[in-house]
């Protein structure tokens, strides 16, 4: 994560969110072959942005998704006395697509509403995925979901070495 305000922008979130049990994860994406890929919107064909709940703080929209999997979380004091005292039930189950999955997203969504940065506004909280498995396994670039520092026009020519 690079973001200098990342605390700012968690402490600002709970704060003004207006959701007691609301926490913000970040966008994860990997870079690929000089293409940013947001791999969770790139992932998931079926994106569910409108029909869950959202907010908007300062200007900056953020919606729960239907796959709410960052591999980062933070939890403020009273989020973590929160969770604590929620009688949890995850007892390594396998919920969220993998184990590691499941113990990362699904043990906190047993008791907060999981919100990301909305389509809208998607580099405002990210994380950077240092692989990139997910890239490869989902190569489409033509998602909107994916920002690339290469040119693909037509008018480039191409030069052949004899």
């Amino acid at each position: 994560m690079y973001d200098a305000f990342i605390l700012e922008k968690l402490e600002s979130f709970n704060r003004q969110s207006g959701y007691k049990n609301a926490i913000l994860y970040p966008n994860r994406f990997e870079m690929y072959q000089g293409t940013k890929r947001y791999i969770d919107l790139t992932i998931d064909t079926e994106l569910s942005w409108k029909q869950l709940s959202s907010v908007e703080i300062e200007g900056v929209k953020f919606a729960e998704f239907n796959n709410p999997h960052s591999a980062f979380y933070c939890l403020s004091r009273n989020q973590m006395k929160e969770w604590i005292k929620s009688g949890r039930i995850f007892k390594n189950q396998v919920v969220n697509v993998g184990l590691l999955e499941s113990a990362a997203t699904f043990c906190l969504l047993e008791c907060f509403s999981i919100y990301k940065p909305h389509p809208s506004n998607l580099n405002y909280f990210e994380v950077r995925h240092y692989d990139s498995k997910y890239s490869k396994l989902y190569p489409e670039p033509e998602s909107p979901y994916t920002l690339s520092a290469v040119n693909n026009s037509s008018n480039i020519p191409i030069v052949k070495e004899s």
